[in-house]
């Protein structure tokens, strides 16, 4: 009888186990291929990924929470660099509630604060409008730094808001310098766009692109036994 009870107990341990791992590693697959599409700068397919794993791992927060965690930092990051701020602030806004021990999360407020300052270098220029705009970005660098971002580039860019709106209260400063609407030239999630150099002419820029195996097997078998010298490709 005991034994028979460990049995099934065993059963029961590897069952879970076995479930456990299972749900894991199809996060981690959905989470691969979003990421697979976000390097090609495909955005609308992750986006909707995102959001229905946050709706999935929704329901079982006390098991999956850093998980939940790391969904919503990507996301935010993605709406980011979709340029989609109100979207994102108003996400940080909901975060920040208290319903939760993952309620405050200092990285989403980190990316609020970049929102609310491209915000405010896209928005009206006039002195007023722009003060009330920087003041919510430097409310939003210092609350990050007080929920714990100890990071030097949200330090950084805390000081910098203040520096800016201080020149633009006493007039110094007129405007800020917003960012393009070019996808071909603007940074974006991977970095700068690549170039050729300068001093280069596209005509001059050349590309080596790697022998396809299935081409490389078909030229070696047609090229074998007939003492032929093989040409290299790509």
């Amino acid at each position: 009888m005991k034994r028979s009870a460990g049995l099934v107990v065993g059963a029961l341990v590897m069952a879970l186990t076995g479930g456990g791992l299972l749900a894991a590693g199809l996060f981690d697959r959905r989470m691969a291929i979003a990421q697979e599409d976000i390097s090609v700068l495909d955005f609308a397919d992750p986006e909707a990924e995102y959001a229905a794993l946050e709706k999935d791992l929704g329901g079982y927060r006390w098991m999956s929470g850093p998980a939940l965690k790391e969904v919503r930092h990507r996301r935010a990051e993605l709406q980011y660099w979709q340029r989609d701020y109100a979207d994102l602030v108003e996400a940080a806004r909901s975060a920040s509630q208290p319903d939760g021990d993952d309620a405050l999360d200092p990285d989403i407020q980190v990316m609020a604060a970049h929102a609310l300052f491209r915000m405010a270098q896209r928005g009206p220029q006039d002195r007023g409008a722009l003060v009330r705009n920087l003041d919510a970005a430097t409310r939003a660098y210092g609350e990050a730094l007080r929920l714990g971002a100890d990071r030097s580039d949200v330090a950084f860019n805390y000081e910098l808001v203040v520096r800016l709106r201080q020149e633009v209260a006493a007039g110094k400063r007129k405007m800020l310098t917003a960012q393009g609407d070019n996808p071909e030239t603007d940074p974006n999630m991977l970095g700068d766009p690549g170039l050729p150099p300068p001093e280069m002419e596209v005509q001059q820029f050349q590309i080596r692109v790697p022998m396809d195996p299935r081409d490389m097997r078909q030229s070696q078998e047609q090229s074998a036994g007939t003492g032929a010298q093989r040409r290299r490709r790509g």
